[in-house]
């Protein structure tokens, strides 16, 4: 009888932060892959050291984080010098066939920090998939370190590759896939693939027997919880200019539907498993726009997770679908705490237009004033350092925080990554290269333009939330500090405290993960 060997996959994800987080795509490929009969083993790069502190960090250190005592989240962090060491020692041990990476911009930049240095044998098939590919297919490939690029559901195109490398077939012809052409040495892309339908998408469940408790330890309003994050629908029904949802959805226009809701049963099924392996207090549902989906889906979700699951969740949506009817369909999920955070970007109509944000500023205060009035924990996020953006435009945004007022506030730096219109805006003007390496969102800025240096919004950002939740008696402390921020370092905490304190006494002392407060419901 013929001896049957296993083909192996070795899963990886270059995590530019200093922590664990279960990656959304990697239990995916991983499901795959054992469902086609490979063994996986996965590895990343959460536990070691890089160069500068990342988001979660910068986020409690500028007041958008209620702080945590103590080092909460952090492990034993290897050393970088030990990357290479121990990837190659992975790869030599487990012989991988494929090794399959994915990432986006940061993530594919910080990977070619290393893995030029890794020696991979010539037979392992080195395979690149994200957000990165989407745009930057050919300049992958022309690296020479990899062989195939995925910008297409991998749920479809996975399984065409694991065939192809079992069957000893060259992988060229796969749709949603970019190769290197044999004759003529050039980068060569297929069609993309064809749109999937929910029940295709989402047929098997996702593998998470590679990750331990470190990977969904989080901070929430100043405890540590297990969060896990819930994907719930895919897709986003708008057309925002900083961000890459428009340019996935245009490669399936005509082709067939891109933006779709989980099965409610599949959802539940993944649930109760992941609790018996988890036991997690908040999920943070992952959807573009979770109040965008139809009533009918809402309603069995919510009346499902009150009977079967009633923990904290927090969802994103969009200030158009914060309705008083969706809104209460929210409520019956028994949840005991429900975050809803909104996309609100800017306060300044020139740049919200910029964006194609078709946002009418004092409907945006009507909602988090309706949202906080039926007890909803709020979260707005807010970006900065936009093309052709003003210091001006920029203390608009900073007033219209102040003015919505709610519970947790993300800021961000607009990050031109390739493909966006924002970024060949900034392109066209000579104000980048396209060759930069990119920041975190919190890390800084690389546009150099007239309106407002990298630098200014750089330390405009560290001081964001301090002029938007301070009194106004305190901005020219606060303005020391954006001058001078290293030399100010003591002035800067006492302002965070502050900042906090202030948060306190604006709040009640219920604890938001156990009370959520009344309000009649309308008509559900």
């Amino acid at each position: 009888m013929t001896k049957i060997i296993k083909k192996r996959m070795l899963l990886f994800w270059p995590n530019t932060a200093n922590r664990g987080r279960i990656h959304m795509a990697i239990p995916i490929l991983s499901a795959i892959a054992k469902m086609n009969g490979w063994e996986v083993k996965y590895h990343d790069t959460s536990f070691y050291q890089k160069g500068v502190d990342d988001a979660t960090f910068w986020r409690e250190k500028s007041g958008a984080f209620k702080p945590v005592d103590g080092k909460h989240l952090t492990t034993d962090v290897k050393p970088a010098s030990q990357i290479v060491p121990d990837f190659q020692e992975i790869i030599d041990d487990f012989k991988p066939d494929i090794i399959g990476i994915s990432g986006m911009t940061n993530d594919w930049q910080y990977l070619m920090s290393f893995f030029p240095q890794v020696k991979v044998p010539e037979d392992t098939v080195v395979a690149f998939g994200g957000t990165h590919a989407l745009h930057c297919s050919a300049e992958i490939l022309k690296t020479g370190l990899v062989d195939i690029t995925c910008f297409g559901q991998v749920e479809y195109v996975l399984p065409k590759i694991l065939k192809k490398i079992e069957n000893n077939e060259p992988l060229d012809g796969i749709p949603g896939t970019w190769v290197i052409d044999k004759e003529t040495g050039e980068p060569c892309r297929n069609c993309v693939s064809p749109p999937l339908s929910a029940e295709e998408l989402w047929g098997f469940d996702p593998d998470y027997s590679m990750y331990d408790e470190r990977y969904y330890t989080y901070p929430f309003d100043g405890k540590v919880v297990k969060m896990f994050w819930l994907e719930t629908g895919r897709g986003c029904p708008f057309s925002c200019t900083y961000c890459e949802a428009p340019q996935l959805r245009n490669l399936y226009k005509g082709k067939g539907k891109y933006v779709i809701s989980r099965p409610i049963e599949n959802i539940f099924s993944t649930i109760h498993k992941l609790q018996e392996k988890f036991d997690i207090d908040v999920f943070n549902i992952t959807n573009e726009c979770f109040l965008s989906q139809k009533k009918s889906w809402i309603r069995e979700f919510c009346t499902r997770w009150g009977k079967e699951v009633k923990k904290s969740f927090l969802i994103q949506t969009r200030v158009e679908t914060a309705d008083i009817e969706r809104l209460d369909l929210l409520r019956l999920s028994n949840a005991p705490t429900i975050q809803i955070g909104q996309g609100i970007e800017s306060g300044n109509k020139r740049i919200l237009d910029l964006c194609n944000r078709k946002m009418n500023i004092d409907k945006i205060k009507a909602s988090y004033k309706l949202m906080n009035e039926r007890g909803f924990r709020t979260n707005a996020y807010y970006m900065m350092g936009f093309p052709t953006e003003t210091r001006e435009e920029v203390f608009d945004t900073i007033e219209l925080c102040r003015s919505v007022n709610s519970d947790i506030d993300s800021i961000s730096i607009f990050q031109p990554y390739p493909g966006l219109p924002l970024t060949c805006l900034a392109k066209d003007n000579g104000w980048i290269t396209g060759d930069e390496i990119f920041p975190t969102w919190t890390e800084g800025s690389i546009i150099n333009q007239p309106s407002i240096t990298a630098e200014e919004v750089t330390k405009l950002w560290k001081v964001f939330l301090l002029y938007a939740k301070l009194p106004k008696k305190y901005w020219s402390d606060i303005k020391k500090v954006e001058d001078n921020f290293e030399e100010n370092q003591d002035l800067y905490q006492k302002l965070i405290d502050l900042r906090w304190k202030i948060a306190e006494r604006n709040t009640s002392a219920e604890d938001p993960l156990t009370v959520t407060k009344q309000v009649p419901l309308s008509s559900c």
